[in-house]
């Protein structure tokens, strides 16, 4: 497991994920609104455009993860980068539990796999624009990647964006002509942790020290969208861990195939939750 290569496992079937909306987390409190017009909300700043979404399939218990932990860090730092690390939890029987690992991440690296026709799932896989997904300590197939699947911009295109309007968090989406023939994207809300730095104790990694870079806490999905604009408020607290500005969160504006998997990602956008 050590090394450039991957960490793979091979399921015993085929990939078997819930239709989207399967995936729908009841939310309390959420005002939903769909409007003809959007008006600019007090409260929005002005935020650098996404045009790179990068998925990153991870754990602290395999070897052959931390370059690409590294690398997810240093590209998280670049204009327009949303960089994430999903965390999964079928490595941890090998003796190390990690710590930011869950089903949740699981499933959506499976859903993944179904989109790319494999029944196999490794890490680290990095997943770029929800297009394709490669080893992901691979900087240069990476970097190729990013190069010829970036994000749609001007005019016409897909736009979501957050904003904090006193305690609630604000969304917005305008998908703009959908394609009759074709399901609906999905919008899909995700928080995360800042970077983190874990004293590995036991496992593969035992005795080393790892950075992770935007650890996946929660993914849910909102709902599916329509050519009309959405308008999504959800209670800040709720996103918030242990009540404390730590952290942030993204919007995701995914397409869906017909077989209910995820498919090229259309916009994005991400907050701090410490950006005042």
């Amino acid at each position: 497991m050590a090394g450039g290569h991957a960490c793979r496992l091979v399921l015993g079937g085929p990939v078997t994920v819930p239709r989207p909306l399967g995936r729908l987390f009841a939310i309390l409190a959420v005002l939903v609104s769909t409007l003809t017009h959007s008006e600019a909300r007090a409260g929005e700043a002005d935020a650098e455009p996404i045009t790179q979404v990068l998925e990153l399939f991870t754990s602290q218990g395999c070897s052959s993860c931390p370059p690409a932990d590294r690398l997810l860090t240093k590209l998280a730092k670049e204009p327009g980068v949303l960089a994430l690390g999903y965390h999964v939890d079928y490595w941890d029987y090998i003796g190390w539990r990690d710590i930011f690992g869950s089903a949740a991440n699981t499933e959506r690296q499976r859903a993944y796999a179904q989109a790319f026709a494999t029944t196999t799932i490794y890490t680290p896989q990095m997943v770029v624009n929800g297009r394709k997904g490669v080893v992901g300590s691979h900087e240069a197939k990476i970097r190729k990647l990013m190069r010829t699947t970036a994000l749609p911009a001007g005019d016409g295109t897909p736009k979501v964006a957050l904003s904090v309007e006193g305690d609630r968090l604000h969304i917005t989406a305008d998908v703009g002509e959908l394609d009759p023939d074709a399901p609906a994207p999905v919008l899909m809300l995700v928080t995360f942790d800042d970077e983190a730095t874990t004293t590995i104790e036991r496992g593969e990694n035992s005795g080393r020290t790892i950075v992770n870079t935007r650890p996946v806490r929660d993914w849910r999905l909102l709902g599916m969208a329509s050519e009309e604009p959405m308008d999504i408020d959800l209670p800040l607290a709720s996103l918030l861990k242990r009540g404390e500005p730590n952290g942030g969160c993204a919007v995701i504006l995914q397409s869906v195939t017909r077989d209910g998997v995820p498919g090229p990602i259309l916009a994005a956008a991400q907050m701090d939750f410490d950006d005042p």
